[in-house]
C-alpha cells in the first residue's frame, strides 16, 4: 500500500470513530450536524484512498497562481459509484445534504427516518473498508458501536407530532418534512434487496451474536470476548441469496455487455483469488457437502459489471494479477 493511500485510511477511520463516538452520544444537542460533518470526511478520505491507490486522480488540474484542489466528495463518489442511482452512493449524498443544510438549523433531536440513514451509512462503510483494502473496523473500533443508539419510542421524536414541532424553527420543519419525503422517494423506488444499502429502518433489528436469533444484522463481539469482531449476516437459503452457479455469472454478465465482453471460467477464477470473493459472504456460498459447486449472489454480478463499466480494462488487469500471483506461489513452492 503507498504512503498516501495508508495516511488518507488512517484520517478517515479516526474521523469514522469520531463520527460514531458523537452520534451514540445523546447528550450532545449538535450530534446530528457533527456525525454528518464527520461522516462525510470519513468517505471523501476512503474514497480518495481507493482512487490514488489504483492510480487515478484525486486532484483539479492545477489553476494558475492559486492552490492546489483534491477532489470533492460529489467528485469522489462519481467516479467510484457510476451507477447514479447507487443505493450506497444515494446513502451517501443524503447525508451529505445534511451537511450542507446544517448551517441553517440546529435539530436537538435524531428524527427516526434520517437515523436509518446513518445506520446504513455505518455499514456501508464498514463493508466498503473491508472490499477495497481488506481492513476490519472492528480491529480499530467496537462493534457494539455500530449499532446507533436510538434508547427511546422512534414514534415520540417523529417530526409529526405537535411537542416536536414546537422545539424546532418553522424553517428546520420545513426542511426536515421535505427531506423525509425524499428519503421515502427514494425508499419506494429500490428492490428489497438493495434498501439496507440506503436505509435501515429503527424496527430493523440491529443486535450483538449473543442472540442471532432476532437480528437482521449481527455484530459478533469476537472469540472469547476479544475487543476484534466482524459484521455478518443472519444465515439464509442460499438457493435465495446466491442463486448463481459460475456458467449464470459468465452468462449474466455476458448478456449484459451484448458479446462486447466475453468472460469465461478463468476470469472468474482471477476474480475470486484476486478480490478475495471467498471472502465476502454477501458474494460467494460454498456448501461443505462434498460436491457441491460455489454459489454467487446477484450482488457478486453487479458488481462485476459495474467494475467493468468503470473500467474497461478489469477483466484484462484481473487476469494479468491472476498471473503474477500463480507465478509467485510457483516459485515459493519449488524454492
Amino acid at each position: 500500500m503507498r504512503r498516501l493511500t495508508k495516511s488518507l485510511l488512517e484520517n478517515s477511520i479516526d474521523a469514522f470513530a469520531l463520527a460514531l463516538s458523537i452520534i451514540n452520544n445523546p447528550s450532545v444537542k449538535y450530534r446530528i450536524e457533527a456525525f454528518s460533518f464527520l461522516f462525510c470526511n470519513a468517505w471523501e478520505l476512503l474514497i480518495k484512498a481507493k482512487l490514488y491507490e489504483d492510480r487515478r486522480k484525486i486532484f483539479y488540474r492545477k489553476e494558475r497562481n492559486k492552490p492546489k484542489r483534491s477532489l470533492s466528495l460529489d467528485d469522489c463518489l462519481r467516479k467510484v459509484f457510476t451507477n447514479p442511482k447507487d443505493p450506497i452512493k444515494e446513502n451517501i449524498s443524503f447525508i451529505a445534504d445534511i451537511r450542507n443544510n446544517a448551517i441553517h438549523f440546529i435539530i436537538p433531536f435524531v428524527p427516526p427516518d434520517i437515523m436509518g440513514l446513518f445506520q446504513a451509512g455505518v455499514i456501508n462503510y464498514a463493508k466498503k473498508l473491508n472490499e477495497w483494502f481488506n481492513i476490519s473496523i472492528s480491529e480499530r473500533i467496537r462493534p457494539g458501536m455500530m449499532a446507533l443508539v436510538y434508547d427511546f419510542k422512534p414514534e415520540d421524536y417523529s417530526i409529526k407530532i405537535l411537542k416536536m414541532k414546537r422545539k424546532l424553527p418553522s424553517e428546520s420543519i420545513k426542511w426536515i418534512i421535505e427531506f423525509q419525503n425524499r428519503i421515502n422517494k427514494f425508499k419506494e423506488g429500490l428492490e428489497p434487496d438493495f434498501l439496507p444499502s440506503f436505509h435501515i429502518p429503527i424496527e430493523f433489528t440491529v443486535a450483538l451474536a449473543r442472540n442471532p436469533q432476532k437480528a437482521d444484522i449481527i455484530l459478533s463481539p469476537g472469540d472469547a470476548g476479544e475487543s476484534k469482531g466482524i459484521i455478518i449476516t443472519v444465515p439464509k437459503d442460499p438457493s435465495q441469496t446466491h442463486p448463481n452457479r459460475m456458467k449464470e455469472v459468465i452468462e449474466k454478465v455476458n448478456n449484459y455487455f451484448n458479446g462486447e465482453i466475453k468472460l469465461n471460467q478463468f476470469d472468474i477464477l482471477a476474480i475470486r483469488r484476486v478480490h478475495n470473493v471467498e471472502k465476502r459472504p454477501e458474494w460467494f456460498y460454498k456448501s461443505k457437502i462434498k460436491g457441491h459447486s460455489p454459489q454467487y449472489s446477484d450482488k457478486f454480478v453487479n458488481w462485476i459489471i459495474e467494475e467493468i463499466e468503470r473500467d474497461k480494462n478489469f477483466i484484462y488487469k484481473t487476469r494479468e494479477r491472476y498471473k503474477k500471483i500463480n507465478k509467485r506461489r510457483f516459485v515459493n513452492a519449488r524454492s
